[in-house]
């Protein structure tokens, strides 16, 4: 049988043909167009297919409730931030959309205004982060907006990876007073590797890529009527921008850190656009 035949593809597709939800038949539909098509332009042997396999049982192996291997290889070959860039990027966005994430750890203390996310013993230099939260439309202030931010420590690994930071270390959740406007204490963000000793990590070695993420501290920006801001601010000159390996840090996402005493300070706003007010699926349980 010659399945570059378009005849091949269409029987397999006509077997799928009776799937009831729309949106659901043309994803199925699509994937399989597109899957026969890279098949039969790469003609991988029986080997590479055995390859293939038991590379994506060995992504398996390592998933679970604290780490998505799965998840990780959507961004390391981009397909994460691309997901981001289609559903949420407009031309003269002030704030970017970035990729969620395989840290992002669901219900995280809420914290008062001010509060530091790092506990006493965290090492690393503070940052108290200002800024406000506005419509981008109107620019009105939203109060009662809530940010949930989290970040690594300075030897690299967020609270569930390091058994000697504290629980949710590094994680808060703050809300915006009537002018839209928050404060939060947090660290300097440091740049750090995503995993490395597993199937991705073999991926990144084999293209000879560096595993290193820029610095940065991530936000969820929510508020009901208002499309949930997915966002990450990086720090400005620093040079792993143009070489994160998942491919998030941009120009709409770098903040200005200023040094202030024995400390930095960092201004910066976030916009809502009108919209459905959705939380992403926390990788990391409660």
């Amino acid at each position: 049988m010659d399945t570059t035949d378009k005849g091949f593809t269409e029987k397999v597709l006509k077997a799928y043909s009776n799937i009831e939800d729309p949106r659901l038949k043309f994803i199925v539909a699509l994937l399989i167009k597109h899957l026969h098509g890279c098949v039969n332009e790469m003609k991988p042997t029986d080997e590479e297919w055995e390859f293939a396999w038991d590379y994506m049982r060995r992504m398996a192996a390592i998933t679970g409730l604290e780490r998505n291997e799965f998840l990780l290889f959507g961004d390391v070959i981009g397909v994460s931030q691309l997901i981001e860039t289609l559903n949420h990027e407009e031309p003269g966005q002030p704030v970017g959309y970035a990729l969620v994430g395989p840290f992002l750890r669901a219900n995280a203390p809420f914290r008062a205004r001010g509060a530091s996310i790092a506990s006493d013993d965290t090492a690393g230099v503070r940052v108290r982060i200002t800024g406000r939260v506005y419509d981008f439309q109107n620019k009105a202030p939203i109060k009662g907006a809530i940010l949930d931010t989290w970040q690594a420590a300075t030897n690299g690994f967020y609270e569930n990876q390091d058994e000697k930071q504290p629980d949710y270390n590094l994680r808060g959740r703050f809300k915006t007073d009537e002018n839209g406007t928050f404060e939060v204490i947090g660290l300097m963000p440091t740049a750090y590797p995503a995993p490395t000793d597993g199937p991705v990590g073999e991926l990144l070695r084999g293209a000879k890529r560096s595993p290193y993420r820029p610095a940065h501290i991530h936000f969820i920006v929510s508020a009901p009527g208002y499309e949930t801001l997915v966002t990450q601010i990086f720090v400005k000159g620093d040079k792993r921008i143009e070489d994160d390996v998942v491919f998030t840090a941009s120009e709409n996402m770098i903040g200005d850190f200023q040094k202030e005493g024995d400390h930095f300070r960092l201004t910066y706003d976030c916009p809502l656009k009108p919209g459905v007010s959705k939380m992403p699926k926390a990788p990391i349980p409660a």
